[in-house]
């Protein structure tokens, strides 16, 4: 868990920690991401797609914290009405407002990267994004390089993340046989270097460790992570992200108060956000998305008889 704060764009140093993973985390957007626009045939559909994926359990996750951390007696980590409002709109971050939760951050970075490849996509540039995101890593050596370049036209243009769903896109890219690794070698080469330039070793041994389990990933040999428990947690991620910080920081306040030990207070807190994260997937996630899908499909269907007719 992670300190309690509010942050309207990226991560404070205190949020490093988290910051790492998600790097770790844009890997795996890189890949999907990717993956999904290359299959999609209408811009409304990626749209559509999206929302259904991340904002009903985002919603659930803003109303949770906001009223648990309250029950809890934990009001300093509240945020007032209008905030939480201005929160589901899921665009705190470019708004300059604070986060219901200080995680949510990522989410700033994680629509802008949506916006970002739909443009890609818009203008038919998918099938050049080795050339593209050559460019693009690069403009992360350029913020370094020159650091009075504006940091909210970085943090829009996700110069701090940009290697990381690169590699992400690249290990899809030889994984739907479109590449082979020779040629996204150089592509792999200049995310490495940038990354080991700019953030130092240990973000050079964390990005090469996660290239190598992508490269396993695409090469179909990650067998042994297909266990029910770990695919159970996979299926959790979200919602436990969404609501793991400052509802964990309140109960674990609120069990030391009642004299449990650290130990055990963080053991039934985590056994409490797992089951917190349950709920909101098989009541509010899961039923939203098949529920939205299904509208979705109904009403393209309906709208293709109408333009047959």
């Amino acid at each position: 868990m992670e300190s309690p704060g509010n942050l309207s764009g990226c991560p404070s140093g205190r949020h490093r920690p988290f910051m790492g993973r998600f790097r770790r985390g844009a890997v795996l957007r890189g890949f999907v991401i990717f993956m999904t626009l290359e299959r999609t045939d209408r811009g409304a559909d990626f749209v559509i797609s999206r929302f259904a994926r991340l904002f009903p359990a985002y919603w659930a996750g803003v109303a949770a914290t906001s009223l648990l951390v309250r029950a809890m007696g934990a009001p300093e980590l509240a945020q007032p009405g209008w905030i939480v409002a201005a929160n589901l709109t899921m665009l705190q971050g470019f708004l300059y407002l604070p986060s219901v939760d200080g995680v949510y951050w990522s989410l700033t970075v994680e629509l802008a990267f949506y916006l970002c490849m739909f443009a890609l996509w818009k203008v038919r540039w998918l099938h050049r994004i080795e050339a593209v995101l050559i460019g693009w890593v690069s403009l992360k050596l350029l913020w370094w390089v020159v650091p009075v370049l504006p940091s909210r036209l970085g943090q829009l243009l996700l110069v701090d993340y940009v290697p990381w769903f690169a590699v992400g896109i690249a290990a899809y890219r030889v994984r739907a046989r479109e590449r082979r690794w020779a040629q996204q070698l150089p592509l792999f080469a200049l995310c490495a270097a940038v990354i080991g330039l700019v953030d130092g070793l240990v973000g050079l041994l964390v990005l090469c460790a996660t290239a190598g389990l992508f490269a396993a990933l695409a090469e179909g040999r990650l067998g042994l992570l297909d266990r029910p428990v770990l695919l159970w947690l996979g299926g959790l991620s979200y919602p436990l992200y969404l609501v793991h910080q400052l509802v964990g920081y309140a109960l674990i306040a609120r069990l030391e108060e009642m004299g449990a030990s650290p130990l055990l207070a963080l053991v039934l807190t985590l056994a409490a956000a797992l089951a917190l994260a349950q709920v909101i997937r098989s009541l509010i996630e899961q039923p939203a998305l098949r529920a939205i899908r299904s509208w979705w499909q109904h009403r393209s269907r309906k709208a293709g008889a109408l333009a047959a007719s």
